[in-house]
């Protein structure tokens, strides 16, 4: 069967989720070249991303279909020539499938410095290329996306659902993080700052590799509640706390040392101010949840000269940190971590929603 058009939510303005920016519009889907896919969305993750991007805050040229967690199935394949993932294995028509950001592994980035995830000429689904030229169809936030040849593809094992995979970006930065921190020792004390969901995968990432306690600060309420049924020693909310008690209950839990590793989380710039007050002498700060320009904050270098502290960000992911993470996928109790489901036709309310912090996770199923 040839599949001549797609509903898509598309983006025409850059304005905030309760103007309601998006409007379902049909797209023709172009014929595919040898090596291109065309898929067909079986879920897209809502981010904290496409909520920042709707305020302004991460560049972005309009219009644009968003939408950069996303499974689908695989519906055709162009040309004569097998297909293959990242992994090596062949794909087929059916397979249920993800894609990555696709670095050119030629630039500066890429060959000198290793890190493909600051690649200088990075081509990134879901708002990063423009839904105004061929091939239109770039995002998750559609009915269909058309996926260009040698994308970086991940054919999905069976044993996973797709609803862990849409948690994967927010798994992968974490992955990418802790990796650059050296890793959470055994028996760490690990601060959470941030209950949203790359908060939560570090917290469950910090668990799985043998952390000692785990606190978890953030809210709302019921997100702490998750994160304490998911394996946190301590929750702060920070609607009924300030940031003084905040910091006095972390070096109270750990004899008055401070946190071994504090991750950065919630993409406030206070957090760094307190989250670097919470850290021990030689201890591992990374910031991980600023991909939005939030602002700027006063810190004292004193403070990190005289503990000592060791300090990284991490942006985005290379695909070795997303395959990474898949052991930790197939653990994901998903039903309580994806905790709202919207149509193709509710994809304002569910920015909304994501923007109010009413969902911890939710997906678009078109």
């Amino acid at each position: 069967m040839t599949i001549e058009q797609a509903r898509v939510a598309m983006l025409r303005e850059i304005r905030p989720p309760r103007q309601r920016p998006f409007r379902i519009e049909t797209v023709a889907v172009p014929p595919l070249e040898p090596g291109a896919m065309l898929v067909k969305i079986a879920m897209a993750g809502v981010c904290g991303t496409d909520v920042h991007i709707l305020h302004g805050k991460v560049p972005m040229q309009v219009p644009a279909i968003l939408g950069h967690e996303n499974v689908a199935r695989v519906t055709a394949i162009g040309g004569m020539l097998p297909r293959y993932d990242i992994t090596g294995r062949q794909i087929a028509i059916g397979d249920l499938i993800t894609w990555l950001p696709k670095s050119c592994m030629q630039c500066y980035n890429c060959t000198i410095l290793g890190d493909q995830a600051k690649c200088e000429r990075r081509i990134g689904y879901g708002g990063w290329l423009p839904a105004t030229r061929h091939p239109y169809l770039v995002g998750g936030f559609a009915a269909y996306a058309w996926l260009l040849p040698h994308s970086d593809v991940v054919v999905i094992p069976p044993d996973i659902r797709p609803e862990a995979v849409v948690l994967g970006d927010a798994l992968r930065i974490m992955v990418h993080g802790l990796e650059r921190i050296g890793g959470v020792h055994y028996g760490d004390t690990v601060v959470i700052q941030g209950s949203g969901a790359v908060g939560m995968m570090g917290m469950l990432l910090a668990r799985d590799a043998g952390a000692g306690t785990v606190i978890v600060i953030g809210a709302p309420a019921a997100r702490l509640e998750l994160a304490r049924a998911f394996g946190a020693d301590e929750v702060l909310d920070i609607s009924t706390t300030t940031s003084a008690e905040r910091i006095a209950r972390i070096l109270a839990l750990t004899h008055g040392r401070g946190a071994d590793l504090v991750l950065e989380c919630a993409g406030v710039p206070a957090a760094v101010t307190e989250g670097l007050e919470m850290v021990r002498i030689d201890g591992r700060y990374v910031i991980a949840g600023h991909y939005g320009d939030a602002g700027s904050v006063m810190i004292n270098p004193h403070l990190i000269n005289k503990k000592q502290i060791t300090i990284t960000g991490a942006w985005s992911a290379a695909n070795r940190h997303f395959l990474r993470g898949l052991s930790l996928l197939r653990k994901l109790e998903v039903d309580r971590l994806v905790t709202h489901r919207y149509g193709l036709d509710e994809i304002n309310e569910a920015l909304i929603a994501a923007e109010g912090q009413a969902v911890l996770k939710a997906v678009i199923i078109p």
